[in-house]
């Protein structure tokens, strides 16, 4: 993804501070975005960073109140939304930017759409996960990848080889109903999709912690007040 200008950023701060607006006020979350999108010009990148930063303040407060810590994740079992997780820390491989929402997760704007491509980053960030539950010593980890996205059998046969070798405790499987697993899950899950978070328990922001093994990462904050 290009770089956005000081100037495109201005814009869209201003663009989130509408949405928001409406947001608040209860109204419909596209409709909301098309009408601003139009308003401001945004391309759809742009509109994409809307849709995924921008929240109504009660929906930001809610999400942000299940967050847990690094160290509340010690001898916990956990559940991880794969692709989601390893899509986000392939956009910070990649050197795109990411983006810290209201409710202060980090999100990338990319979509899968039931297509995945193998590349040596996927093996990088899978790498870059483990290492980083080794490092929280959890108890065990339950990776989901969703079975209608391509390669996702053979991605969750390599993640079950690599907890193996990392010596670490659970499995990898592809499932359809990855989502609702996740919501249900009386354990921390690890994802960034917002539907997932307003409905489950407790989080955990797993790319924020990898993080600082990539320091050429950039993010992107609206800072809107």
């Amino acid at each position: 993804m290009t770089a956005i200008s000081s100037e495109r950023l201005k814009i869209l701060a201003e663009a989130g501070r509408d949405l928001r607006y409406l947001l608040n006020r209860g109204y419909n979350r596209s409709s909301s975005l098309k009408l601003i999108g139009d308003k401001y010009r945004l391309n759809r990148a742009e509109r994409s960073i809307l849709y995924r930063s921008i929240y109504s303040s009660s929906d930001a407060e809610r999400i942000a109140s299940k967050r847990v810590m690094a160290e509340d994740l010690r001898d916990e079992h956990v559940l991880i939304d794969g692709f989601n997780v390893m899509n986000t820390v392939e956009t910070m491989l990649r050197g795109d930017p990411l983006i810290l929402c209201d409710d202060g997760v980090l999100r990338d704007f990319s979509e899968i759409h039931g297509k995945y491509k193998l590349t040596e980053k996927t093996h990088e960030s899978l790498k870059l996960l483990l290492k980083a539950l080794r490092e929280l010593r959890i108890a065990s980890a339950k990776i989901l990848f969703e079975s209608q996205i391509s390669r996702s059998g053979e991605i969750a046969s390599y993640a079950r080889r690599l907890l193996r070798e990392m010596g670490l405790d659970g499995g990898a499987e592809t499932a359809k109903n990855v989502d609702s697993q996740l919501q249900r899950s009386k354990h921390a899950v690890m994802t960034s999709d917002s539907a997932i978070l307003l409905r489950c328990i407790k989080f955990y922001d797993l790319p924020a912690y990898i993080l600082r093994w990539i320091p050429r990462a950039r993010i992107i904050s609206l800072k809107i007040a």
